[in-house]
């Protein structure tokens, strides 16, 4: 009968190499090597999962994968690795390779001695080593959720991968967080997630043709340009992450939510914030608003008052035609002329000298208000839930007690955030010359957050038979 020459393949595996330089795979491939040399086995091919974990049955293992077909194309006939669980921690991958040594003689070698698969004890001997090591990533995963909880709890900076902006123990990174700052900041004002990815990744998006035109977005220029660690592109989404964090506001966070003690007040975590809760709050409401249409490339506004000026007949917004605003049935008005006039009313309006103050300290002072009420009345839940289990009180007066307690929290919870409209423009406001700041501002966004701010627009039909403009039929009105 010939002898069947022996190819093998060598895998090596670790789910997690801290300094990148592969030590542990370089470890594991001298060992398998001398295995296979100890045999007289040519190797065909050594496949590496550097930094990857096989406890995830959903988690990709690009050499793996590749492995597995080569065994299908018949490339070897013996497989050796450090051991078992560097191979896989799923019992049911773990029957595959035991199908395949029962029916083709597939020959498996670890480093710790042969784990024969063509017996019944090699086999009870692998199931019973693969059960052992999922039992103990499942009790291991456990402890690990149960120390993420405890640290948010106390509000310690979480383990993991490392919010940009943030070293691991929760130090500013200074480059990163004035990045954070300016992206928390442009999105208040009105810039989309792809155009501030655009401003972070330094390149230019084209916005696709209209007619014969083709249209660029507006990127906010405050938005400095920062690398990503792997090199690629900024991404929407991954603004979007970064976004919804409640981390840059200072609040302690867990799977992406506000940490809260026993009486629904949010935990404040042991770091510096980088965004001020205002911004923060801002923000999220901008999120969460539906008229916000996330998914359309170009949906920033690239006219002044499209979206922004409303009809003085039906209180609809209107929108750009051209060269003019336009509400269907009602008008059709010049643009620039209209756009004169209130970037003029603006201006006046910011010329005063009581201006940041007025917008600034009475939104920071009833935010400050908000948050000592919104403490009481978690406090009042508290006691009466203490009156409650000591027999003080009964169930009915109690539950009382709750619901107008946290119908007060909602109402409080709304006012704070309709508070927060507008402080993320506070560098135009506060700045020296908040008149210069407005005007050598190339942010639309930042201007039409501002003129929203500061007044209310309703444009009316233009006067039949006349062609000069005519102010009166533009009415602004301070807010």
């Amino acid at each position: 009968m010939p002898i069947v020459p022996v190819r093998a393949a060598i895998y090596l595996r670790v789910s997690l190499d801290h300094t990148g330089e592969g030590l542990a795979v370089e470890r594991q491939r001298e060992d398998c090597l001398q295995i296979a040399e100890s045999r007289g086995w040519s190797v065909v091919e050594i496949y590496t999962d550097n930094s990857v974990s096989a406890f995830s049955k959903v988690k990709i293992r690009p050499e793996y994968d590749r492995m597995v077909e080569d065994y299908r194309a018949g490339r070897f006939n013996a497989l050796v690795t450090w051991d078992l669980d560097r191979l896989t921690r799923q019992p049911r991958q773990l029957e595959d390779w035991i199908d395949a040594a029962e029916s083709q003689g597939l020959r498996l070698v670890t480093a710790n001695g042969e784990a024969d698969l063509q017996t019944d004890g090699g086999r009870m001997y692998a199931r019973i080593k693969a059960a052992v090591a999922r039992a103990e990533m499942e009790r291991k995963g456990a402890r690990q959720s149960r120390a993420h909880i405890q640290r948010a709890a106390k509000g310690r900076p979480p383990r993991g991968v490392r919010a940009t902006g943030y070293t691991l123990d929760g130090e500013i990174v200074p480059t990163e967080a004035d990045a954070v700052r300016e992206i928390f900041n442009a999105f208040a004002n009105g810039s989309s997630l792809r155009a501030i990815a655009a401003a972070l990744s330094g390149v230019t998006p084209v916005v696709r043709p209209i007619g014969d035109k083709t249209m660029v977005q507006d990127l906010p220029q405050s938005v400095p340009v920062l690398p990503t660690r792997s090199g690629r592109p900024w991404n929407p989404s991954t603004i979007t992450d970064m976004l919804r964090n409640p981390r840059y506001a200072g609040w302690s966070m867990l799977d992406g939510a506000i940490v809260r003690d026993a009486a629904g007040t949010p935990v404040r975590g042991q770091w510096d914030p980088i965004v001020p809760d205002g911004v923060w709050l801002e923000v999220q409401r901008r999120l969460d608003d539906p008229a916000r249409k996330s998914n359309r490339v170009g949906t920033e506004r690239r006219h002044l008052g499209s979206g922004l000026y409303m009809c003085g007949i039906c209180n609809a917004l209107v929108r750009a035609h051209n060269d003019r605003y336009r509400c269907a049935g009602h008008l059709m008005r010049s643009r620039a002329q209209i756009d004169d006039m209130v970037l003029k009313y603006v201006r006046g309006r910011l010329a005063k000298p009581d201006l940041a103050d007025l917008l600034v300290q009475q939104d920071d002072e009833r935010i400050a208000s908000i948050a000592d009420q919104l403490q009481k009345e978690r406090d009042r839940i508290v006691r009466a839930r203490a009156d409650y289990k000591s027999e003080l009180i009964d169930g009915n007066f109690y539950k009382e007690i709750r619901s107008e307690a946290e119908a007060e929290i909602g109402r409080l919870e709304a006012e704070r955030i309709d508070l927060a409209v507008g402080t993320a423009v506070s560098a135009i406001l506060t700045a020296p010359s908040p008149v210069d700041a407005f005007n050598k501002s190339d942010d639309l966004a930042a201007r039409r957050t501002v003129i929203n701010l500061l007044c209310e627009v309703r444009l009316l039909p233009a006067p039949r038979g006349r062609k000069a403009f005519d102010p009166r039929t533009v009415r602004i009105k301070p807010k």
